[in-house]
C-alpha cells in the first residue's frame, strides 16, 4: 500500500511539473477581457428622445421611450473593460427592427473584441403620431470617461452594419470606458389626423451634392390649407444652428421638395441643418436636425472617386518631435497619402514620406513621425491623400512642441534580471520595471520587457519611451511597434497616461556579431512625461547583465526552471492540489475505519 501511495503521489508531482510547462497555452487563452460585468453606473445601451428634449442628461431610460415620426432619437452605448486584460479591437454595432405594426422600434447593440466574447443589450421606441417605415443615422459620436471626444475606426453610419465602427484596444478599468452616442430618426408616414391638413409638414431629407465647400439641403413638405415658406436652418453646432437660407414659398394644399444650396463652407467639416415650415396663418412645423461633412461623396460628384482624407490630432508631441496622424478613405482607387507641415498656416513648406493606402473603400489611419523641432513652437499640418481620381487634403490642425527638459529626475536601479524604479513606501510615482529574458539560447536572442504603471493619482502627458540600442545588441522587432527608429535609438510615443494605467512593451533583440556571451551588455530605457509642474521628468532603468547569465541554465534544467517559474501561478496545478487533497482525506478516514473495525473484531 505505502509503495502504491508512493506511485501515486509521484505520478501526480510529475502531471504538475509537465503540465505547468506544456499547457499553460491552452489555459493562457481563457484569460480574456470582458465587458460591463457586475455593477456599472450604466446600462449597456441607453435610449432617450433628442428632439423633445435636446442636450438633457437626465433623460436617458434603460427600456424604452416614446417618439412621434420624425423625431430623432439618441442611443447611448456603454463600454467598460471589466476585466484585468486589454480588450483588443474593440467593436460597436446596433441593429433595428422595425415592428410589423409600424408602432415601435427595438434597437440591439452588439459589443465585443478579438479577446472578449460579444455582449448585447436592447431597448425599444415606441412610435405615435403616424407608423414607422424605417430609421436613418444621422450622427455618431465617441467620448471617453472624461468627456473628451474620442476617435473611431470607420465610417459614421457603419455603427449600423454588422461590422460595426472600431474603437481599438481599450484598457481595463472605469477610467478607460468609452460612450457611444449614436442619434437615429424615426421616418415614417406621419399622422394628420391631429390637424385635418391644415398645418403644415415638413420632414428633413439627407443633404445632397456634397463638396469641399458646398451642400444640397433638400426637405419634403406638405402645404396645409395655406400658403407656406419653407428654409433651413444650419450651422456646425447642432444646439446652435445660426445660419439661414432664404425661404420658397410653396401653395396651399400642394406637396413639394425644397432644396437650397449653401456655399462657402469648409472643407472637412460637420454640419448640421433643418428644415423650418411658416404659413400665413402662423402655423409652424419643424423637421429633425440631420447632418453631412464637407469633401465626402456625394452620390452625384464626378470626382466620387477621390480619396476622402481626414486630418487627425497630433500626438506624442515633445520638445523636438511628434506624430502627425490622419485618416483616408481610398473610395475604390489605389491611394497614396502624407502630411504637410510647418510653422507657418499658410505656408506648410515640409512633407512627409508618401505612404500606400491601398484602393479599398473603408477609412484607413496612417501617421507619421516628425523630429528636430524647436522646442515651444507652434507648428501646423494637414493629412494630404491623392489617387487616379484626384487629390483631397485635410484641414489644417496645430499643436505646440513642449519645454526643453530643465530639470531631471532620474532614478538608476542596477539588479539582476528584473530592475524596479521603486519610490518612498510614502510617495506615489510613475513606477517603471525592466525585465531581460533569453529567448533562445542557440540564435542568441534575448527579450526585454519595459513596463510602466501610474501610481501618481495624475494624468501624465507627453508621455514617451525612449530606448538606446547598446552596440552589443542588433533589433529585431518590438510589439507595439516603435514609432520612431533614429539610428538604433527606439522611440514609443505613448501619449497620455492615466491614473492607474499600465501597459508594456517587448523589445527583441540578439546578439551583435563578434559579441561574446560573457560580454557585459548595459540595456537603458527612459520615460520621459509632465505631469501638473513645469518641469519635465524622466525616470531611467538600467539592466547590466551578460548573455551568459542570462541562459546558464540550458536543456533539461532550463526547461524544468521555466516549469516551476510559473507552476503556483498555473490553474492546472490548484485543480491538482485539490484532487490530491481529497483523496488523501478519503483514503484517511477508510484507513481510519478499518482500524476501527479490525479492534472491535
Amino acid at each position: 500500500m505505502r509503495k502504491f501511495n508512493r506511485k501515486v503521489t509521484f505520478s501526480f508531482l510529475a502531471l504538475v511539473v509537465v503540465s505547468s510547462y506544456v499547457l499553460p497555452g491552452f489555459i493562457s487563452p481563457a484569460l480574456a477581457a470582458d465587458f460591463n460585468e457586475g455593477s456599472q453606473p450604466y446600462s449597456t445601451l441607453r435610449v432617450s428622445n433628442y428632439t423633445a428634449n435636446p442636450g438633457c442628461s437626465t433623460c436617458w431610460d434603460n427600456n424604452s421611450v416614446s417618439a412621434d415620426v420624425d423625431d430623432v432619437v439618441s442611443l447611448g452605448v456603454f463600454v467598460n473593460n471589466t476585466s484585468s486584460e486589454t480588450a483588443n479591437s474593440t467593436k460597436v454595432s446596433i441593429e433595428s427592427d422595425v415592428a410589423s405594426d409600424g408602432e415601435s422600434v427595438d434597437f440591439t447593440v452588439e459589443i465585443w473584441a478579438s479577446n472578449a466574447d460579444p455582449i448585447s443589450d436592447t431597448v425599444t421606441v415606441n412610435v405615435s403620431g403616424g407608423n414607422v417605415d424605417s430609421v436613418d443615422h444621422v450622427s455618431t459620436s465617441v467620448r471617453d470617461n472624461f468627456g473628451d471626444t474620442k476617435s473611431f475606426s470607420g465610417s459614421e453610419d457603419s455603427v449600423m452594419t454588422s461590422s460595426g465602427i472600431g474603437l481599438g484596444n481599450i484598457l481595463p478599468g472605469r477610467d478607460n470606458s468609452r460612450i457611444v452616442v449614436v442619434r437615429i430618426e424615426i421616418v415614417g408616414d406621419g399622422n394628420d389626423d391631429d390637424n385635418n391638413g391644415d398645418d403644415p409638414q415638413v420632414t428633413t431629407r439627407n443633404a445632397e451634392d456634397i463638396d469641399d465647400n458646398s451642400a444640397m439641403l433638400v426637405c419634403d413638405v406638405e402645404a396645409g390649407d395655406a400658403d407656406t415658406d419653407v428654409w433651413f436652418e444650419w450651422g456646425e453646432d447642432n444646439d446652435d444652428l445660426d445660419e439661414d437660407t432664404s425661404k420658397v414659398n410653396v401653395d396651399a394644399n400642394d406637396n413639394d421638395t425644397v432644396e437650397k444650396t449653401i456655399t462657402g463652407l469648409d472643407e472637412d467639416t460637420k454640419y448640421y441643418f433643418r428644415c423650418l415650415a411658416e404659413d400665413d396663418d402662423g402655423n409652424e412645423d419643424t423637421g429633425s436636425i440631420k447632418s453631412f461633412t464637407t469633401d465626402e461623396d456625394g452620390g452625384s460628384d464626378s470626382n466620387a472617386n477621390e480619396p476622402d482624407v481626414v486630418t487627425l490630432p497630433a500626438t506624442g508631441v515633445s520638445n523636438t518631435s511628434a506624430t502627425l496622424r490622419g485618416e483616408v478613405d481610398p473610395n475604390g482607387d489605389d491611394t497614396d497619402a502624407w502630411f504637410e507641415w510647418g510653422t507657418s498656416r499658410t505656408n506648410l513648406n515640409r512633407t512627409t514620406s508618401s505612404q500606400d493606402m491601398g484602393d479599398g473603400s473603408r477609412d484607413v489611419s496612417f501617421s507619421a513621425n516628425i523630429s528636430g523641432l524647436s522646442a515651444d513652437t507652434t507648428y501646423y499640418f494637414r493629412a494630404m491623400a491623392e489617387n487616379g481620381e484626384g487629390e483631397d487634403q485635410g484641414s489644417i490642425l496645430s499643436f505646440r512642441t513642449t519645454s526643453p527638459i530643465v530639470n531631471v529626475v532620474t532614478r538608476f536601479v542596477d539588479v539582476f534580471r528584473t530592475v524596479e524604479v521603486a519610490p518612498e513606501p510614502e510617495v506615489e510615482a510613475l513606477i517603471i520595471t525592466l525585465n531581460a529574458n533569453t529567448r533562445d539560447v542557440d540564435r542568441r536572442e534575448i527579450d526585454y520587457t519595459v513596463s510602466y504603471d501610474n501610481r501618481t493619482g495624475l494624468t501624465l502627458t507627453d508621455v514617451v519611451l525612449t530606448v538606446p540600442m547598446p552596440s552589443e545588441l542588433d533589433f529585431i522587432s518590438s510589439d507595439p511597434r516603435e514609432s520612431l527608429n533614429r539610428d538604433g535609438e527606439l522611440v514609443f510615443n505613448i501619449g497620455t497616461v492615466r491614473p492607474g494605467e499600465q501597459d508594456s512593451f517587448l523589445i527583441e533583440t540578439e546578439l551583435a556579431n563578434g559579441v561574446d556571451a560573457n560580454d557585459e551588455i548595459r540595456f537603458v530605457a527612459n520615460v520621459g512625461y509632465n505631469d501638473n509642474s513645469r518641469v519635465r521628468k524622466i525616470v531611467e532603468v538600467i539592466d547590466e547583465s551578460t548573455f551568459g547569465e542570462l541562459s546558464t541554465a540550458g536543456g533539461f534544467t532550463a526547461a524544468m526552471i521555466d516549469a516551476f517559474r510559473g507552476l503556483f501561478t498555473n490553474p492546472l496545478l490548484w485543480i491538482i492540489l485539490f484532487v490530491l487533497l481529497v483523496t488523501f482525506a478519503v483514503r484517511y478516514m477508510l484507513a481510519a475505519k478499518d482500524k476501527r473495525t479490525n479492534v472491535l473484531v
